[in-house]
């Protein structure tokens, strides 16, 4: 005769401490990632990842937010004092250095750009090529060649 399966605990109903402890330290990151979106402005915010504390140091507590670009990483250090200002006033603890860093966020099907070349039509790089011909500076003549040469081989390639 068959047994009747006894169900299973969930993992998380068990006691763990450092199961809790890594819980307690997400809820943390996300709270303080709450306060630094409220400060920065939509479009900025939305850029903004992730926040860690690193306490390597006890006197100098840094912040560290991640973000997806170099472009909103640059954005974001304009915003240093501001968001330092806004973080030492939720935690209890002052926070020295504040550090932006890129990170790589995998792209889906539904977030990829297709980065697409506008190559130029053959009379546009027919007439680069005829006014290089023209030109008496021998290096921007030989540049304008190359690029013809280039134009006319990716729109052939294409074609």
């Amino acid at each position: 005769m068959a047994q009747n399966a006894k169900p299973l605990k969930a993992v998380l109903s068990y006691p763990n401490k450092t199961i809790a402890l890594l819980c307690l330290q997400i809820n943390q990151q996300l709270a303080i990632l709450k306060h630094v979106k409220a400060v920065l402005p939509k479009e900025l915010a939305n850029h903004a990842l992730h926040c860690v504390f690193n306490d390597k140091k006890l006197n100098n507590r840094k912040l560290l937010i991640y973000t997806d670009s170099a472009v909103w990483a640059s954005q974001l250090r304009f915003y240093g004092k501001t968001l330092l200002t806004a973080i030492e006033s939720v935690t209890s603890e002052s926070v020295s250095v504040l550090q932006i860093k890129v990170i790589n966020v995998p792209e889906t099907a539904n977030t990829r750009k297709k980065c697409m070349t506008a190559i130029p039509s053959q009379a546009v790089v027919d007439e680069i090529n005829s006014f290089s011909h023209t030109v008496t500076d021998t290096k921007l003549k030989h540049s304008l060649e190359q690029l013809s040469s280039t134009l006319s081989r990716l729109h052939n390639r294409n074609s």
